[in-house]
């Protein structure tokens, strides 16, 4: 079965679409591409909305690979996220294994995810979130970094069926940066969000994760809106 490839004419009028239906400056999120092409689309929209004063940044999710099943895209795609996309934007999200590839570099722990991150920043973003790193204790870390500083959110790991916790916690930490969220509170609230999602999905022993439930019971509306009983909670207590 041959899977449906939207087409660029498509792919460009949507993207228009959904940046008129913005008040003020957009953010952009984009992760799995079906070709290098669509790729190439993407960055001439995020191009011109930058330049027209409408894209407040774009937010780069390089899904190509993971530990479990190394590349599984086109070798084209990964040449774009690499060479092309990586410079123009603004913050990039890659997993521990895309991390490695993008950098060229091994990543076994927090200390050389940092140390790897600010090889990409070098080359043109201003921010990483590195996500799924190995740390101490069979945790895992997601690990925010730029050119001065870095931080870094800890969970546990678990059994889990379910897929998307990477996309999930790439959708919260945007969501909540365009929400005008601080980097780190953003880190945490995204990080939050999605352990609590996993967490229950673990128990349940669900195939599909069930964000809904963890919105409503950390506090937030069913849309998605920050509560900001919580952010005042998380801004007092940055380290939470």
């Amino acid at each position: 079965m041959t899977p449906d490839v939207t087409g660029l004419e498509k792919l460009k009028t949507l993207l228009d679409q959904a940046l008129g239906k913005c008040d003020g400056p957009a953010c952009l999120l984009t992760g799995y591409l079906a070709n290098a092409d669509q790729g190439r689309c993407l960055l001439a929209f995020a191009e011109q909305a930058r330049d027209s004063g409408k894209l407040a940044g774009w937010y780069l999710d390089p899904v190509f690979g993971d530990d479990a099943e190394g590349v599984y895209v086109d070798p084209a795609i990964v040449g774009f996220f690499c060479e092309t996309a990586l410079p123009a934007a603004n913050c990039v999200l890659p997993n521990r294994f895309e991390l490695s590839k993008l950098a060229g570099v091994d990543v076994p722990d927090v200390e050389s995810a940092v140390a790897a991150a600010r090889a990409l920043i070098a080359r043109g973003p201003e921010m990483v979130l590195a996500t799924s790193v190995p740390a101490p204790g069979g945790r895992l870390a997601n690990v925010l970094v730029t050119e001065a500083e870095s931080r870094a959110a800890f969970v546990e790991q678990r059994p889990l069926r379910a897929k998307g916790t990477g996309d999930m916690l790439s959708a919260a930490f945007v969501g909540a940066m365009t929400a005008g969220v601080v980097p780190s509170d953003a880190l945490q609230l995204a990080v939050d969000l999605v352990s609590e999602t996993a967490s229950d999905a673990s128990v349940r022993d669900l195939r599909e994760l069930d964000p809904i439930k963890s919105l409503n019971k950390l506090g937030f509306v069913s849309a998605g809106l920050r509560n900001s009983t919580y952010i005042a909670q998380l801004e007092r207590n940055p380290t939470k």
